[in-house]
């Protein structure tokens, strides 16, 4: 039985080389580094953004001492995220949560309140699960605490 050389193979020497420019060799190929989706991210894979709404701070609220400025930031920073969960007709309205927050600032259960009056109730859990994945600013005890938020959904022009 005779065997082909690649040179005798048309276009398989062109493909052998492609190959190997794509692979390089092992000195060449660069590190990778593989991280976990973010939940902004997994969100964002669900549909595009809706640039023409926007994810307002109307509230955030605790009994306990906390610098309120510092978690308006927080969520302020979470609208991209928020952003990729709403409804894609354009509508508008409050989302009202209670979150507990933890001694290093991580968040506890996530529940929607009765004043809540935006949306699905799965733009309302996409929300929720961006809330539960942040990170608050701690009491100066580094005591657990509740926080109350509300963000309101509305057309950006309306800012």
């Amino acid at each position: 039985m005779r065997r082909r050389g690649l040179h005798r193979v048309p276009g398989a020497a062109a493909f052998f080389a492609m190959a190997m420019a794509l692979v390089g060799c092992p000195d060449e190929r660069g590190s990778v580094e593989v991280v976990e989706p973010t939940a902004e991210t997994a969100a964002k894979g669900a549909r595009p953004p809706i640039s023409g709404m926007a994810v307002e701070v109307v509230s955030a609220r605790s009994e306990a001492t906390i610098d309120a400025e510092a978690v308006r930031a927080v969520l302020r920073d979470a609208e991209p995220a928020f952003l990729a969960c709403l409804d894609p007709d354009d509508s508008t309205g409050m989302i009202a949560l209670k979150l507990g927050v933890e001694e290093d600032g991580a968040t506890l259960d996530v529940a929607s309140q009765q004043a809540t009056t935006y949306g699905t109730d799965d733009a309302r859990a996409c929300v929720e699960r961006i809330v539960a994945a942040l990170r608050f600013p701690t009491t100066p005890s580094r005591e657990r605490f509740e926080l109350a938020v509300t963000l309101e959904v509305r057309k950006r022009h309306e800012l």
